[in-house]
This record gives structure tokens, sequence and C-alpha cells, in this order.
């Protein structure tokens, strides 16, 4: 039986992403090897990605808010005195 050449896949990730990814795989048994594998086997298998590329409802909402309110003034403070003295002062709409 021949043996199957391996490739090394190398990609960048984000720190926060990946440690919350392996902590979710370690608790389902697995390692990001074999994740990987599946992933690229059911690619394969479909020959398609194997989830639908679409926001999800609560991405949807927050950008139609992120849209509704794109326009809307924004005040910045640099300290809790200015923030006192904005909530305080009667000509502020």
């Amino acid at each position: 039986m021949a043996v199957k050449g391996k490739k090394r896949v190398q990609v960048q990730i984000d720190k926060d992403l990946a440690d919350n990814t392996e902590a979710i795989l370690n608790e389902l048994g697995l390692n990001p090897t074999t994740a990987i594998n599946m992933f690229y086997k059911r690619i394969v298998a479909n020959g398609a990605l194997p989830f639908e590329l679409a926001l999800s409802q609560e991405e949807k909402a927050n950008l139609r808010l992120l849209k509704a309110t794109e326009d809307t003034p924004v005040t910045k403070f640099k300290d809790v005195q200015k923030v006192t003295d904005w909530l305080n002062d009667p000509d502020e709409d």
C-alpha cells in the first residue's frame, strides 16, 4: 500500500480566535489538525464550503443599527467631569 504524501499548511489566525477555537475543539475531543482535515474533506466532498456564506440575523441587525446611526453626532469625553458637565448642561439637547 502506498504511503500518502503530506503537505504542511500554515496560516496566521488571531490569537484569541485560535485559543477560543482550540478550547472548543478540546471539549469535542479534537485537535486543530483533525478539525482542519475534516474541513478540507467536506470541501472536497461537497465541492463547496461546508457552510452557507451569509450573515446571521444578529449580524444583519447590527448592520442595520450601524447604518441607521451613522449620521448621529458623537460627543467624546476625556474625563468624568466633562461627562458630568455635559449631563448637567440645560442647553444640551
